[in-house]
This record gives C-alpha cells, sequence and structure tokens, in this order.
C-alpha cells in the first residue's frame, strides 16, 4: 500500500480513545479522514484503563477540569446509545455510582473538602458514616471511617468501547492504517501538509491532529516537542470466591453485580458485569519502562485484601500495565498548535481518556472542522507550552 499518493481532509495520529472519537466526529462533519497508528488500534492507555467516568473523584480541585469533565459526563448517555445504534456493540455504560472510600482521618477531611465542591456544582453526593457503608458493604475492612457517595459517577468497560469506536470509524469511512509510526510532521509556510511514516512514506493532509497518547511527544517537527511523559500503571483482574472458595460470576456478595465503584486516595476496585473486579492502579513515572512488575502488582493486591480482606481468595484472572499521556499541570493538552495553520492536539488525558472522551470528540471534531468549539477550555490550550508567537514566524 503506498499511502504517499492518498490525500485526506485530516490525518489522524494515535488510534485510541480520543483519536477514534475525533476521527468519528470529523467524519460527521464531512471530512475525509485516515488514522495512523503504531501499533494495534485501541490497544494503548484505552484498552488499559478501567473506565471509570469520575470527574469529582478525579479533581484535584475545583476549576476547569471539573466543568470540563460534569459536561462530559453529561454527553455520556447519548454517546454510549448513539455506538450502540451505529455499531450494534454495548459498552456497558452503568450508571453505577462510586463509594469514595476514608481510610484515615486525613482522607476523610479531604473527602468532606469534595462534598463541598459536589453542592457548589449539583452534583449529588452524601456523607456515609462508617456504619451505613459496612452495612451495605459488609466486606470492607473494619478501617473504613466513611465514605463519600458519588450518584453520578459511572463506568464503561474500555475495551468495549474502543472496539465500538473502531466499528464506528470503519463503517462511516475512516480510512484506519495499523503499524503505520509517524516520525515526523510535514511543514512549509507555516502549515502542516501531511506526515511522515517511519518508513520514509508520506501521507498529504489539509489538517493533522496528534492524538498519541504518551507516545504524542516522540512525533518530530512541532516548533518544540509535545511535553508528554508516559505514566505506567498497572492493573489486575480478580475472580472473587464464593464462600466455599469457588470462583464465582456473582462476585460471591463481595462486590454485587451493578454496584458502586469502591475507591480510595490508593486503589480502586472496579466491577464489570461478567463478575470480574478490576485493581489498579499504580503510577510510575520511568518513562517506557515495561510493565507489569512484582513490586506493583504485589502493592496493589495487598491493599485490594486490606480494603476487602475476602478478597486474599480470589483468582487473579489478568495482569497487564499501560502508559498514561502525562502533561506537567496534569491537564489535557487540546487545540491548534499556535504558528502552524491546521495542526492540532489532544493528548495529555493522564488517567481521564475515557471520561472525556465524548467532550473531546465534541470540541476537536468541530475545531478540525473550521466550528466554534467554545466547550474546549481555555487552560487545556497548546499555548500554554509553546507561546503565542513560538519559532513559527
Amino acid at each position: 500500500m503506498v499511502l504517499s499518493r492518498n490525500q485526506f481532509d485530516l490525518v489522524i495520529v494515535g488510534a485510541g480513545a480520543i483519536g477514534l472519537s475525533v476521527a468519528r466526529a470529523a467524519r460527521a462533519h464531512g471530512l475525509s479522514v485516515a488514522v495512523l497508528e503504531r501499533g494495534t488500534a485501541g490497544r494503548g492507555a484505552s484498552w488499559a484503563a478501567a473506565g471509570m467516568l469520575s470527574p469529582l473523584g478525579e479533581a484535584l480541585e475545583p476549576g476547569p477540569f471539573l466543568r470540563f469533565g460534569l459536561h462530559s459526563l453529561d454527553l455520556w448517555p447519548d454517546f454510549a446509545r448513539g455506538l450502540a445504534e451505529e455499531t450494534g456493540e454495548e459498552v456497558e455504560y452503568r450508571e453505577c455510582g462510586k463509594l469514595r472510600l476514608a481510610l484515615s482521618e486525613s482522607e476523610e477531611e479531604r473527602l468532606r473538602g469534595r462534598l463541598a465542591w459536589a453542592r457548589e456544582h449539583d452534583v449529588p453526593a452524601q456523607w456515609l458514616e462508617a456504619e451505613e457503608v459496612r452495612r451495605g458493604h459488609p466486606g470492607l475492612a473494619p478501617v473504613v471511617r466513611g465514605a463519600l457517595f458519588l450518584g453520578r459517577d459511572f463506568r464503561v468497560d474500555n475495551r468495549r468501547l474502543v472496539h465500538a469506536l473502531r466499528v464506528a470509524c470503519v463503517n462511516q469511512g475512516v480510512q484506519l492504517f495499523e503499524g503505520c509510526e509517524v516520525t515526523t510532521l510535514l511543514t512549509a509556510d507555516d502549515r502542516v501538509h501531511g506526515v511522515q511514516l517511519s518508513t520514509g512514506e508520506g501521507v498529504g493532509a489539509g489538517r493533522v491532529l496528534v492524538a498519541a497518547g504518551a507516545w504524542s511527544g516522540q512525533v518530530a517537527g512541532l516548533p518544540r516537542p509535545l511535553p508528554v511523559r508516559p505514566i505506567r500503571g498497572e492493573m489486575a483482574a480478580l475472580r472473587p470466591a464464593s464462600p466455599g472458595g469457588v470462583a464465582s460470576p456473582q462476585g460471591g456478595g463481595l462486590h454485587p453485580l451493578g454496584g458502586p465503584v469502591l475507591e480510595s486516595e490508593r486503589l480502586y476496585l472496579v466491577p464489570r458485569d461478567d463478575g470480574r473486579i478490576l485493581v489498579g492502579a499504580t503510577e510510575t513515572d520511568t518513562g517506557f519502562d515495561p510493565g507489569p512488575t512484582v513490586g506493583g502488582l504485589r502493592r496493589i493486591l495487598a491493599e485490594a485484601s486490606a480494603m476487602v480482606p475476602a478478597l486474599e481468595a480470589a483468582l487473579v484472572e489478568e495482569v497487564w500495565s499501560g502508559f498514561r499521556p502525562g502533561s506537567p499541570d496534569g491537564m489535557p493538552i487540546l487545540g491548534q498548535i499556535p504558528g502552524v495553520r491546521d495542526l492540532f492536539v489532544a493528548t495529555g488525558h493522564y488517567r481521564n481518556g475515557i471520561l472525556l472522551t465524548p467532550a473531546t470528540a465534541e470540541g476537536m471534531g468541530k475545531l478540525v472542522a473550521g466550528e466554534d468549539a467554545r466547550h474546549l477550555p481555555e487552560a487545556f490550550l497548546p499555548d500554554r507550552f509553546f507561546g503565542p508567537d513560538d519559532g513559527s514566524h
């Protein structure tokens, strides 16, 4: 296949949830789209995630991230429904809520502060005392001091999500090329006109979007490299045992089907409809060092059994790791690169790419199509790292 002869309205670098969802949105705006993926579509951070949709749980403070996250959460029901209607693929979108557990006095204090944020943003939340928490979840350890119940904290099966997005893109005519590593952006006269692959081939495009997750910083040809670094996360999937010690598809009453996500400051337990519980996750800033590691898994498994002692008898069905795309300020990088016409970026979502997928697709889909993208926060613009006149005039 000779890609150098192809010309597209938009080339997207990266086929994770962000790249695929923007490709779908751009096609809806009438653009011809090619998505170039260095590996297999959807098998990076999007595959390794847990699928929590948790704006209040993830926000460090009130501000643009929380507002954008809440907006994205509002979009999720229609986003999931639309994918199912287009593809016949159900993404296991569940409005299950979350129990954010307090395991120490300081954690309880911080959670009570989040309760105030929730009320300011009209997010359903309530404080539950320890006795009430354990009455609903008798398997929790006695160390639990209480919990913040977040009623609008949901979950989705991220692996089913990226599969559905891939199917939707292909059905709509997006050209998807896997095993195509983009090394350099091709620019001239202060605008982008395509990309160059590791094979030396060029792909022409009227516009280019870099959405390569943790690998976005390795794409050359920008005024300066994107300040995105890989943060490794390690996870496990457990199959809880029944009281008799046999693996139970319903979790043995430990984490009831359809029950809330359980989370502390060090760990989360995310139920799946098939009865498994996802346990995660480590955060290691060591470049692209592979995982999972013995130390990382030992820590999360020990903390899981400390939170829910019966998990000592659970079967470990799968372990894996992935690289989250981290930015210097912990917020996404969304928008046009200053001084280079028709060059866009959507990366740096860190551990919130799945949550922010609908809002990112909405905003970036409009932006690459030349429309108003008012929902993209100014705080997320690439200008904060490049400057308005960075090396391009």
